[in-house]
């Protein structure tokens, strides 16, 4: 894990990944944490970087910049690195799946000490009277009347990925008491309201923990 700076991050890249056959978890976390070492740390508006898994098996880069031109800029020099090509060896890249997020929480800060996190995406119902003022009220009001209401709770926004599809991660100290609180949704007014927005055969949601 790699923490920068303490800026106000705009922009997130969530890469999800499979390992390439035959490599080992320790093969693939001395590559990411060279590659964080050597490549990361001279990239130009990263602010944090770290790597983490589900209980599929499946991997991911969490990337926060200063702005989405910084995390577009970021592949530019990969292939003109001897770490960047040895963390792609590790990756099955048939199974990659790139997705920029757009922040939409303007004071929104990096957690300290979080563990693990929710990252969800989903496509608005169709001919719903949507705004996106709406869905951000209602994610305002979630925090404010359920989520901070855990200790477990370490962070929250909703993101955009394209013109119909948003995101929201939710970011926690475990992973049971994560998984717990967002499935608390279905109880409190404020989580209905905000799923109820969602096309529910869009919807992708899991859940993520830390591993370097």
């Amino acid at each position: 894990m790699l923490r920068e700076n303490d800026n106000t991050p705009k922009a997130m890249e969530f890469t999800v990944f499979s390992k390439a056959r035959g490599v080992k978890d320790e093969d693939l976390i001395n590559a990411v944490m060279q590659f964080e070492k050597e490549y990361i740390t001279q990239q130009e508006g990263v602010i944090f970087h770290c790597l983490v898994r589900n209980l599929n098996g499946d991997y991911a880069n969490l990337v926060f910049a200063d702005d989405m031109g910084s995390l577009k800029n970021l592949p530019k020099g990969f292939m003109d690195s001897d770490v960047c090509k040895q963390f792609l060896e590790c990756v099955d890249k048939d199974t990659v799946k790139m997705h920029h997020h757009t922040i939409m929480k303007d004071n929104f800060v990096i957690p300290d000490n979080f563990a693990c996190f929710e990252h969800g995406t989903f496509v608005i119902k169709k001919d719903i009277g949507f705004t996106e003022d709406k869905m951000l009220t209602i994610a305002d009001t979630l925090e404010k009347e359920y989520l901070n209401d855990f200790d477990n709770s370490r962070g929250h926004f909703m993101g955009k990925l394209d013109d119909e599809t948003y995101s929201e991660l939710a970011f926690g100290r475990t992973l049971g008491k994560t998984r717990e609180i967002c499935y608390g949704y279905f109880g409190v007014d404020a989580g209905l309201q905000l799923m109820d927005l969602y096309d529910p055969e869009s919807t992708e949601l899991n859940f993520w923990y830390l591993i370097a």
